[in-house]
């Protein structure tokens, strides 16, 4: 064989390998891009030759939400009725996750599980976890408008936000794993969504402490709670805006 030959056939080699790489990214896209978020999906693709189980230690700022009377109306409604209007909300609310930079890590029925500041490093997470939750809650107008329309009953979301320290990274098995975060901090965030009301938003000092000026506080909503778990009383307190937006309209 000449060395042209040898030349052109390294070359075809390398196309081949080329095309099939692109095929096996394709196929991953399509394969898990309804489940895992643009961000994970790329970590993914990136280091697909090199996953691990395993984490890491970051500061992240964490979203719990959680519909009120799912439950109870999941027993009352027809299945179909039901589903359909869930899927819809969730839509609504994925939406404005992915724009605020938000990592959606899991759906737990209705409840949505969200970091900021991971995989990727966000030194402005809380700042976006916050206006990322007052934005969630006004759609919540928007959502109950569609609700109404369908005949359906309208819908009210507790948020709990937190900042702190949550160990992140690939939690499985090699067959079987997924992206998700672990810690105490994870648990506060979601222990303060607990406390919520329909409609409202609690935050920790971690979460003000970093947002900046501009999330609205309703001093007279705070709460001093000792979450189960945690030995101090801790104040949760009740954001009602996020700039010019404020809840419930302006």
């Amino acid at each position: 064989m000449t060395e042209e030959m040898e030349l052109n056939a390294l070359r075809e080699e390398n196309e081949h390998l080329r095309e099939t790489l692109q095929q096996q990214d394709a196929l991953i896209r399509r394969t898990f891009s309804r489940y895992l978020t643009d961000e994970v999906l790329e970590k993914i693709l990136a280091e697909k030759d090199s996953i691990f189980i395993g984490g890491e230690r970051r500061v992240v700022s964490i979203l719990f939400s959680d519909l009120r009377r799912s439950t109870e109306l999941s027993e009352s409604m027809d299945a179909a009725d039901f589903i359909r209007m869930l899927n819809h909300y969730l839509s609504e609310m994925i939406e404005i996750i992915n724009a605020w930079q938000g990592n959606i890590l899991e759906f737990v029925g209705d409840a949505i599980v969200v970091v900021f500041g991971a995989p990727r490093a966000n030194r402005m997470s809380a700042r976006d976890a916050a206006a990322c939750a007052v934005a969630m809650q006004r759609r919540m107008g928007a959502v109950n408008a569609w609700n109404r329309e369908q005949g359906y009953p309208e819908l009210s979301m507790g948020i709990g936000l937190h900042k702190g320290e949550a160990i992140l990274g690939n939690i499985g098995s090699e067959t079987r794993m997924k992206y998700d975060m672990i810690g105490r901090n994870v648990n506060l965030a979601s222990r303060a969504q607990g406390y919520t009301a329909g409609g409202q938003i609690l935050a920790t000092e971690e979460i003000l402490a970093e947002a900046g000026d501009q999330v609205l506080v309703n001093e007279a909503g705070t709460k001093h709670v000792t979450p189960k778990g945690f030995q101090k009383e801790i104040p949760l307190y009740d954001v009602v805006g996020y700039g010019k937006q404020r809840l419930g309209g302006g």
